[in-house]
Formats: C-alpha cells, structure tokens, sequence
C-alpha cells in the first residue's frame, strides 16, 4: 500500500518526465529527438491520408470501393510485416536500412501530387497513383516495425510508459495543428487540385525534416540469432505465447469489424453528406483535441485500473463512435460533434494502451518478429475490412426516411458497432480475469511495484 501511495505521489508530473529526463543526458536527448520525430513523421502521415488522400483521390474521379480501399492502405499493406523480422532478426545494426525505408515510402506517396502534372488522363493517374500509394505504404510498414523496435530498446523500462504517454501527447498535438490549417487552406482554395498541391508538398517537407531528426539518433546494437538465420521456430514463437496469441486474434477481429464501416467514412462524409472541408476539418481537430486532453488521464486511469481496463473502457468510447454513425444524416450533423468526443476520448487510451500491452507481453529479445506479427495480424484485419464493407454496402437495403438518409451506409456502421460490442466483451468482459492476467505479466517480467506502461 505504502509502495502504490508513493506512486500515487510522484505520478502529478509524469506526463512530462520522459521529455525533461536529465538522468541520462545521452538516453534523454535520444528520448527528445524520439518525440520530434513523432511530431514530425505523424503530421506528415496524416497529410496524405485520411480526409486528405480520400479527398484527392475523389477529385481525381475515382471510385467508392478505391477510395475507401486507399483511405486505408496504410493500415493493410503492414500484413507484410512480417517479412521485416526475416530482415531484420539478420542485422545488429538497422538504422540506415530503417530510413531509407522511410525516405523512400514518403517519397511515393507524397509523389503522387505530381501525377497530374506529368499525366494528363484520370484513370491512367488514379492507376499509377494506387501503385505508388500501396508500395510506399508496404515499405512504410517496413520503417514502422524497425522503427517501434529501435525506439523502444532505447528507453529505459522504468521510464517506458511514461514516455509513450509524453511523445503521444505532442505528436497529438502537431497533427492536430497541421490538420486545421490544411483544412482552411483546402476550403480557402475551393477544394482544388492547388490546395491538395499544398498539402501534399508540405507533407513532403515534414517527412524530410523526420529523415534528418532520425539520422542523428543513435541507435544501440540490436541482439541477432547466432547463425544470423530465422528459423520458423522463433518465427512463430509469439503464437505459441498464450497471452500474446489472444492479443493479436483480438486486433485481427476488432479492427476487421472497425474498419469494415470506418474505411469509408471519409468517402461518406465528403461525397454522400457532402460536407466541407472546413467542417470536416473541425470535426477531426475536436477529436484530436479530446484525445490531447484525455492523454494524461488515461495515464492515471492505467495506473489505477490496470492497462486492461483501459483497453476496454478505450474501445467501448470507439465503438460509441461508430454507434452514432449509424443515425447520422444530412440534418443530424450535429451528431459528428458527439462522434468525435466520444472518439478521441478512446482513441486517446486505446492507443496507447494497445503499444504497452504488446510490450508488456514480449520477451526482452526476438522483439522484431513479436512487432512483425502485430503488423501483419493488423494489416490482414484492415485489408479484409474494405473488401468486406465493400460487399456489404452493395447488398445492404438503400432505406430512406426521417431516420435514415443512406439506409446502406447507416446499416454497416450499426453492424460494426454490435459485431465489435461482442469482440470487446468476449475479450475484456470479465474483470477478474483481467486482473489475474494483468499481475502476472507483471510478475513474469519481474516488474515489482514499478508499473511499466508502454503504448
């Protein structure tokens, strides 16, 4: 008791602590150059994503099912992920191979601006654009596994968490900025291809400045199999982890029912309710804000509660979400204000907590392949997700009355938001269970009374 009210005491500026670290100078600037490559890196990914990439790729003239299948391409194209362990688990030093990696991905991407500059016919650019998008995001995949592992051996356990909640919290904010203004300047310019010009280029600029903060990051030499070969033993080492196994079912099931519906909501928002960028923009900036602001008390809620707690409470808040999706109309705008609170509340916990648990359950070494298996459970999730709302969206009842607008749309996302319910509640339904599990991964990892929270 008198170890947890110490905790209690010290726990006022932990938010913070990572970024202002001076115990180790040398691991507390690598911790600072960490959080500005966040903060670089994450505005940059969300310039030439989201709204942003679904609403270039309708200007362009392209398709409901290839808008919402690209809107979510950097989610899916990590189900190969798991190539990077075979790569990786060969060499003790990753960092050159882990930013090219990285230059090249952005490169593709935020190329794809320039496509109408060069061709001069839609479906020949929207062909080639799909082609670069899909390969800068499998090589981005590439960079986020190498990436995740290189920072995460460079912090210390006792201060892990904690400085996962600090980079959260100002990576937040930046692509909460940087989300605001592109909006205005989209609207300002009449959604034209200039403005998407704008955000593109900008884009680019970030992802440069991010390549030149991660070179001058050192980079510890990384542990590798004697016989510099992976077998498949250590390849399928993280299924035959209990715990780590129901993990990664549950990422595959969860974000294959989110994303089933969530795929095509930029597309739902822009060409079916036809809204503004400006107010989408809005929309997004309230929940990144309420995601800002619940950092810190998801923080505290992790140390109380216990990080499964958070997993739970987190994904209920992102299913609530989906929930009023499912009544929203032309005339129910209003209801998006709730959307995004409810949103970026879970989002706020749910993130982070999903990082720490990975972390909390993996051994201290073949970490590449555990972050590969993620990736790939992840992607596999996200790619079927599209396919199957897809398929759904074109079979689901075109209804039309007071409550419903796009009765189709409206379906999927009420089916998302059950189908999740149920997945949520099969996995943290039951609180005993989460408490008995929850100590002993702490009491496997020789924790003791310093709580480990990772993301």
């Amino acid at each position: 008791m008198e170890k947890l009210q110490y905790l209690e005491r010290i726990k006022v500026s932990t938010i913070f602590r990572s970024f202002y670290l001076n115990r180790y100078k040398k691991r507390s600037r690598v911790q600072k150059l960490f959080i500005l490559d966040g903060v670089a890196i994450n505005a940059a990914i969300v310039l030439t994503s989201g709204i942003f990439l679904s609403g270039y790729i309708v200007l362009l003239g392209g398709s409901d099912f290839l808008t919402g299948l690209l809107n979510n391409s950097l989610g899916w194209a990590s189900v190969v992920a798991l190539a990077s362990s075979l790569l990786f688990e060969r060499m003790k030093r990753r960092k050159k191979i882990i930013i090219t990696f990285n230059i090249l991905s952005r490169l593709l991407v935020c190329s794809t601006i320039f496509l109408p500059l060069i061709i001069y016919n839609n479906k020949i650019t929207l062909f080639v654009l799909t082609i670069m998008v899909i390969t800068g995001n499998i090589l981005w995949s590439f960079f986020s596994t190498g990436n995740v592992v290189w920072m995460m051996n460079t912090v210390p356990k006792d201060t892990r968490k904690e400085f996962i909640y600090a980079r959260m919290f100002w990576l937040r904010i930046s692509f909460t900025l940087f989300t605001i203004v592109m909006g205005f300047i989209l609207d300002a310019l009449n959604k034209s291809y200039v403005g998407f010009f704008i955000v593109f280029v900008t884009s680019l600029v970030l992802s440069i400045i991010d390549a030149v903060i991660l070179i001058n990051i050192e980079e510890p030499e990384n542990s590798v199999n004697g016989n510099k070969r992976v077998n498949s033993k250590q390849i399928f080492e993280p299924w035959k982890n209990k715990e780590y196994r129901q993990y990664l079912i549950f990422v595959l099931l969860f974000y294959l029912g989110l994303f089933t519906s969530v795929s095509y909501t930029p597309l739902y928002l822009i060409r079916y309710m036809e809204f503004d960028y400006k107010f989408i923009s809005s929309i997004t900036v309230l929940s990144y804000i309420f995601m800002i602001v619940s950092t810190n008390f998801w923080s505290k809620i992790e140390w109380k509660k216990g990080i499964k707690f958070v997993l739970r409470v987190g994904a209920f808040f992102i299913i609530a979400e989906v929930l009023v999706y499912a009544f929203l109309t032309k005339q129910t705008y209003f209801l998006l204000f709730i959307a995004s609170i409810v949103s970026g509340i879970g989002n706020g916990g749910f993130n982070v907590a999903l990082l720490n648990y990975r972390y909390d359950l993996m051994p201290e070494d073949n970490r590449t392949i555990y972050e590969s298996w993620f990736g790939a459970v992840y992607g596999l999730g996200t790619i079927l997700a599209p396919v199957l709302g897809g398929y759904l969206l074109g079979h689901l009842p075109l209804i039309s009355n007071a409550v419903s607008q796009y009765g189709n749309f409206q379906l999927l996302y009420l089916i998302t938001f059950i189908f999740d319910l149920i997945i949520v509640f099969v996995f943290f339904g039951i609180k005993q269970k989460e408490k008995n599990l929850c100590y002993n991964v702490e009491r496997n990892r020789g924790v003791n009374f310093k709580v480990e929270h990772t993301q």
